[in-house]
């Protein structure tokens, strides 16, 4: 009887450990440690929507094209902020399969470690790492669903495509490494919406790998941020982005002698968000930028619908109001809600 019992113990711990094993989170290895947060301004020296990106040696980093699309200057944060590079200016670019290349100074992070995203298979499992805040890394597990492609698309040709997972990529997450189980990265990762419903991608290694081997160009800088051809993934792919969250219907307070405003922000995904970034942009009567204004909105917006925001601004009436031309509600980033 006791050595039944024993017996049977012994398999209970045994299949239990198998089971904890299995389903012990994955370490993202080093690229973990060299995952970044973004934070990328334009020529008026306004905040843009934030991205991510990851180490590759002591001087680059990749990312999105569309992350650092139309900037002028920017910083590479982490580790709980204490760390902050300076981005000097842009190497290479692929617009088409939206990677950027950039150039930033000596970083003492880790670099990641490449694996080959041709290999990935339905069914297996990858994880989505990113840095939202310059913090600490998060990590979102999928699954591989299977290859996109692009054949028949303007612009791409047979062998464009996207590696499709489950994991929910936040917009603050594009330009961040997807890893294998082994901690190894398999690709960039990106996300857009198709009609409401967000979509989560891979853009393979490979392709980052043939952009590396490209001759860099004899002047680093930030001239070729702006877009000159559209991505294969959809013409208009950084729209599909800009438009998941909008602003709109910026109105200030009926007492003219405040400079109180209001402004209604509108869900088009077919999943909650919250913790909207905002940046509101005044500009004059010749368009320039005269003031700017940061604000985060932690409420809940339900699947395509919209809330009016409560009272901005300043109690006593300002320059600001009076020579406000009109405004721009910019969104700097946003969480999906699952």
């Amino acid at each position: 009887m006791r050595i039944r019992l024993l017996i049977v113990l012994f398999y209970t711990l045994f299949i239990s450990g198998c089971y904890a094993q299995y389903n012990k989170p994955i370490a993202p290895g080093s690229a973990g440690k060299s995952t970044v947060l973004l934070l990328m301004r334009d020529e008026y020296d306004n905040p843009l929507p934030m991205g991510n990106g990851f180490v590759i040696d002591k001087n680059h980093i990749i990312t999105n094209f569309h992350t650092i699309e139309n900037s002028a200057s920017g910083l590479a944060v982490a580790n709980s902020g204490n760390k902050r590079y300076k981005i000097i200016g842009m190497v290479n670019k692929d617009e088409k399969r939206d990677i950027a290349v950039l150039y930033v100074e000596d970083v003492d992070l880790k670099p990641v470690i490449f694996s080959d995203s041709i290999a990935l298979e339905p069914g297996d499992r990858v994880f989505a790492l990113s840095n939202p805040k310059g913090i600490e890394v998060a990590t979102e597990m999928g699954i591989v669903n299977g290859v996109v492609n692009f054949k028949g698309i303007t612009g791409a040709t047979k062998r464009d495509s996207l590696i499709q997972i489950t994991a929910t990529i936040q917009p603050v997450g594009n330009g961040g490494p997807v890893v294998d189980e082994t901690g190894k990265v398999v690709g960039a990762a990106i996300s857009t919406n198709k009609k409401g419903i967000p979509f989560s991608f891979i853009i393979p290694a490979g392709y980052i790998q043939k952009l590396l081997r490209k001759s860099p160009p004899k002047t680093i800088s930030f001239a070729k941020t702006k877009r000159s051809k559209s991505s294969f993934l959809s013409t208009d792919w950084s729209k599909l982005l800009r438009e998941a969250v909008v602003g709109t219907s910026f109105k200030f307070d009926s007492n003219p002698n405040t400079g109180f405003y209001y402004f209604s922000l509108q869900n088009n995904l077919n999943k909650p968000v919250k913790n909207i970034k905002c940046l509101i942009v005044f500009y004059n009567s010749t368009g320039f930028p005269i003031e700017t204004e940061a604000i985060t909105i932690t409420r809940n917006i339900m699947p395509k619908l919209a809330i009016r925001t409560e009272e901005f601004g300043r109690p006593r009436r300002t320059e600001i109001r009076d020579l406000t031309f009109w405004t721009e509600i910019r969104i700097l980033g946003f969480e999906v809600v699952e």
